[in-house]
């Protein structure tokens, strides 16, 4: 076999090596975009449903529900609203928890968890929501000043009801996770797509509370 034929051979297995990787590169680069939208639009739903919540927290057609708060932990928080605007003024128990204990074996991230929305009517019936997008973190600050430190002037939980009186903000953390590893080229084990939500929350009637006790 002559030099002109061998070195035709390598030069073609070089091109094709090298087609091979670009095509891989693009098929991955696809498969993050494409899962970088799938996470920030589960994100985006989550977020929403917590707001619209948070924001009425402690409403009533004619007024403000007493009590507010019912339970404040760095994983679970819970309050009264006319969460439904109801004519009747009746008045529902809210719930966000983040279950730590509860695993998504459908899923291939190891950290997700379940995270629950709980409504339970004044009849005593609960409607629950099992939230299974990919959350594996919810966090929750209280705090009794506005636009302090996040870490710093947060106050330690579970949070005594004597000061719920008191509390005038929240701060919410949340994470949402891919289902799966997304892998970049050949080598490694590859990385999960994350998205992240942070936001303070003051609610109307929270503050009229706190404003009271001043």
């Amino acid at each position: 076999m002559n030099a002109g034929l061998i070195t035709s051979f390598i030069v073609a297995g070089i091109l094709m090596v090298s087609i091979i990787n670009m095509n891989t590169s693009v098929v991955n680069s696809s498969s993050e975009l494409t899962m970088t939208q799938f996470t920030r639009e589960r994100m985006a739903s989550i977020s929403r449903m917590i707001s619209e919540d948070i924001q009425k927290m402690g409403y009533n057609r004619t007024g403000k529900t007493d009590p507010i708060l019912q339970v404040a932990n760095s994983h679970k928080i819970k309050f009264h609203s006319n969460i439904d605007n109801s004519t009747d003024n009746s008045v529902e128990v809210i719930t966000w928890e983040f279950r730590k204990d509860l695993e998504i074996t459908s899923s291939k991230n190891q950290n997700d968890r379940v995270l629950h929305r709980i409504v339970k009517n004044e009849d005593g019936s609960e409607e629950v929501t099992e939230i299974k997008l990919g959350v594996t973190e919810f966090k929750i600050g209280y705090y009794t000043t506005y636009g302090g430190s996040i870490s710093e002037d947060s106050l330690s939980t579970p949070v005594d009801g004597s000061l719920y009186d008191d509390l005038k903000q929240f701060y919410i953390k949340l994470k949402v996770e891919s289902p799966e590893k997304i892998v970049m080229g050949s080598k490694g084990e590859g990385r999960y797509i994350t998205s992240v939500w942070e936001k303070r929350f003051s609610p109307p009637n929270l503050e009229e509370t706190a404003e009271n006790n001043n």
